[in-house]
């Protein structure tokens, strides 16, 4: 099993835009590449059916939520208040990994589960997540800092099921 686990780093009170459109983002990708999708420390929703409602009711993008529709039907979609230990090893994405946490591909490939934990939003993720986080992934491997939107797609491409034909 692997995660791509969306953090949220804004405000904790109400939904707002950038929470759908990064959700309607990484459905997508998640849906292609097998990944998990998670979204964490998203209070103001009950349920993933409302969540798979509000992004159907406001994006086109990923086929009006038609995505983050299908990983919901398969079990796929996760709408968490705390990090569960079948997600597997916790890896913090970051341009600034700390030396002695810092992993590069290969061994993030050599996890049989591991959760990818991404904040959104320019604070990046809380501190206590990158403590928390056994390791450290700079996706770059050159301290680059990327667009939320832009990592989501190299994770998954990454990390993702082999599906290239050959």
């Amino acid at each position: 099993m692997r995660v791509l686990c969306l953090v949220n780093t804004y405000d904790k009170l109400k939904q707002h835009e950038i929470h759908l459109r990064s959700i309607a983002r990484a459905a997508p990708l998640c849906y292609a590449f097998d990944l998990h999708l998670a979204l964490f420390d998203f209070p103001f929703w009950k349920n993933r059916s409302e969540v798979v409602e509000a992004v159907r009711n406001y994006t086109t993008i990923g086929e009006h939520g038609r995505y983050l529709e299908e990983l919901n039907a398969s079990g796929k979609f996760h709408l968490i208040e705390s990090i569960p230990a079948h997600f597997g090893v916790l890896i913090a994405t970051t341009s600034k990994p700390e030396e002695r946490k810092e992993v590069g591909l290969e061994q993030v490939l050599s996890f049989p589960s591991a959760t990818f934990l991404m904040g959104l939003g320019r604070k990046g993720l809380p501190k206590e997540l990158m403590k928390k986080a056994k390791y450290h992934w700079d996706v770059t491997g050159r301290r680059i800092s990327l667009e939320t939107c832009t990592a989501m797609g190299v994770i998954a491409a990454l990390v993702g099921c082999k599906t290239w034909k050959t």
